[in-house]
């Protein structure tokens, strides 16, 4: 993972832009690490799998209905 301060990173975008295709690239500010550059690919993979946590009370009429025949199949079952 390659580390670089954010006025290096000004001067050579395209530099950075292309290893990030290649590695993630940290862009720090002050000595502080502030940004992390990655490709899109990798932004897409990380984020695919995304969820979304809601209250019980939100959840989706259609969730309720698979749940109670998933719970009636499991009570067919014992």
């Amino acid at each position: 993972m390659q580390k670089v301060t954010a006025s290096e990173y000004s001067k050579k975008v395209g530099l950075y832009q292309s290893l990030a295709q290649r590695e993630p690239v940290i862009i720090t500010s002050h000595g502080r690490e502030e940004t992390v550059l990655i490709s899109a690919e990798e932004y897409r993979r990380l984020t695919r799998r995304r969820r979304r946590p809601y209250l019980i009370e939100d959840l989706p009429d259609e969730d309720w209905q698979a749940i109670e025949q998933a719970h009636a199949a499991l009570k067919q079952v014992e």
